[in-house]
């Protein structure tokens, strides 16, 4: 994680005496860094590392994880894009992805819902895994731009939304043998600081790095946040690019909810490829 933060920093903070010394009047800026809008399509590559430590209840499903539950995966999973230069030294810029993984396992212990009314009990095969939502928003201001380079800062909200859930065989008070799902979900607005670089040394070929952070406590929500991406991109046409960019993404919170009171551990680190059209 250090590395790859050190890398994304080397980007951004490429002298700009050696970016101007590159710089030609006659040179055409990289469509990177003139579009109004760019949209983008990816396949995110990563692999999941997912750990929740849950106790929760709810008026409607009443659910309590007494333990900790690990989930490993590698999964492809497709990423949406939208930059927006809505004015001369700003930009709107959001992104949607999703994860979604269950494995089936024994319990180790008991696990009760709708207090003790519905047991899973120890020994139990059951399915449990999760669903997991990010939205990114984020407003920018550019700190420094030039033909072939773009420094820019802004503030924005990773909005997570996470959902574990169970299902299987259950105890139902004492005696019957029943098939049951239970489930909660939270919605967490994280709010970070998000720093991004453009070089663009040609009108095809471009070299990004974004670094997005946020350490807080709001409301029933506290923990940290990196989510850190370089990226090389190739303009193929006017309006069309594909872009390869390697993503690391961890999420650490604690929740202090009716629904639930507990913590998650999430990160996602992987290649995407993606296509992008600019106008």
């Amino acid at each position: 994680m250090k590395k790859l933060a050190i890398y994304c920093l080397f980007f951004i903070f490429i002298p700009s005496n050696f970016i101007l010394a590159q710089e030609k009047n006659e040179f055409t800026k990289n469509p990177i860094l003139t579009s109004k809008f760019q949209i983008g399509v990816g396949l995110f590559i990563p692999t999941q590392k997912v750990k929740f430590e849950l106790n929760g209840s709810s008026e409607n499903q009443e659910i309590e994880f007494g333990e900790s539950f690990d989930f490993n995966n590698n999964s492809l999973r497709p990423q949406f894009y939208l930059d927006w230069r809505f004015a001369k030294k700003w930009k709107l810029s959001a992104e949607y992805f999703n994860a979604s993984y269950n494995k089936n396992l024994e319990l180790e212990e008991d696990i009760v819902i709708n207090n003790g009314e519905y047991t899973f009990k120890k020994g139990s095969n059951v399915k449990l895994g999760y669903k997991f939502n990010l939205y990114r928003v984020f407003v920018g201001t550019f700190i420094s731009s030039g033909l072939k380079h773009e420094l820019g800062a802004g503030l924005g909200f990773h909005i997570t939304n996470i959902g574990p859930f169970i299902e299987g065989n259950i105890i139902v008070n004492n005696n019957d043998n029943e098939f049951k799902s239970a489930s909660i979900s939270v919605t967490a607005p994280l709010p970070n600081l998000a720093l991004w670089y453009h070089f663009a040394p040609t009108e095809k070929w471009s070299f990004s790095a974004r670094l997005d952070w946020f350490g807080i406590t709001i409301n029933e929500y506290s923990g940290s946040l990196w989510d850190v991406g370089p990226c090389v991109r190739y303009q193929f046409s006017k309006n069309f690019a594909a872009a390869l960019d390697y993503r690391y993404f961890k999420i650490n919170a604690n929740v202090d909810q009716k629904v639930w009171n507990g913590s998650f551990a999430m990160s996602f680190s992987g290649p995407t490829l993606s296509l992008h059209t600019t106008f």
